[in-house]
């Protein structure tokens, strides 16, 4: 079932590369009718997209197990300081599209909290990152717990960003926004009553068997040397939901973000 699984996930990766290169054909054909600062905002999005997109099918190619140092293949290349670093780069680059789209439409609407709210996110998944880097080298969960729920704040924000800018616009633009709010929220919940959950209950598992921890040097040594190679599903089964959902679903939507609609049209009123 976990080769199955696997397979499953190189050929989503393979096909979210094609879908990458249509949207940039279709970039492309677009931006002779967009205004020079929307070039350049829309060119970001298709650098940041490209990072993410092949971020995310490195990881669903060589997928592993950060704290469980359990990876599928056993290669110097599938060691979790490699994993962890190229998802690193791919998530900064996909909350700095949700950040480029916040500012998008504040500084189409004048609106100036979305404008603040634009700058948050990034800076805050820069923090939720070293969280991450800390668990992973540490094997303490709450590091996860604490990196997992920064996510959903920046989720959050940058819902009520959009939220505070849907009445400004019509049509395809108010549509998107609210496309943006809707999954914005499902995927609040999903942090909220799952994700964060199951770290937090990994977490008082390790405590209540007195777990000691590693240092962050000598856990750092060990996720350049060490990994497990194991194809049992007991090992995989929660990696399996989320990346499944994760390397798919997230990509899709950062892909999208390169032509979605332009925030300089359609405007029902702009503040002054």
């Amino acid at each position: 079932m976990v080769i199955t699984w696997w397979n499953g996930l190189c050929m989503v990766a393979f096909f979210n590369v094609c879908l990458l290169f249509f949207a940039y054909l279709i970039y492309r054909k677009k931006k002779s009718d967009m205004t020079a600062e929307m070039k350049t905002i829309r060119s970001w999005q298709v650098i940041l997209a490209t990072i993410y997109t092949l971020g995310c099918g490195f990881r669903s190619i060589l997928p592993r197990g950060d704290l469980r140092r359990i990876v599928l293949v056993d290669s110097w290349i599938s060691s979790v300081v490699i994993g962890r670093t190229v998802a690193t780069i791919a998530e900064l680059s996909f909350v700095a599209q949700w950040s480029f789209i916040l500012y998008e439409a504040g500084k189409n609407t004048g609106n100036k909290t979305i404008q603040v709210l634009a700058k948050i996110p990034f800076p805050m998944i820069v923090i939720a990152e070293m969280f991450s880097w800390y668990a992973c080298t540490t094997t303490n969960y709450i590091g996860s717990a604490i990196e997992e729920s920064l996510w959903a704040i920046a989720a959050a924000i940058t819902v009520y960003g959009f939220y505070l800018a849907r009445s400004y616009y019509e049509k395809e633009q108010r549509r998107f926004l609210n496309q943006g709010i809707l999954a914005g929220i499902l995927y609040c919940i999903y942090m909220v009553f799952v994700d964060v959950p199951a770290y937090i209950s990994k977490w008082l598992a390790s405590e209540a068997t007195g777990r000691s921890y590693k240092t962050v040097s000598d856990g750092f040594s060990e996720v350049c040397t060490q990994w497990t190679q194991t194809r049992t599903y007991v090992d995989w089964q929660y990696e399996m939901i989320w990346m499944s959902l994760y390397f798919s679903i997230a990509v899709w939507m950062s892909i999208y973000l390169i032509n979605s609609p332009k925030l300089d049209k359609n405007l029902t009123y702009k503040e002054q």
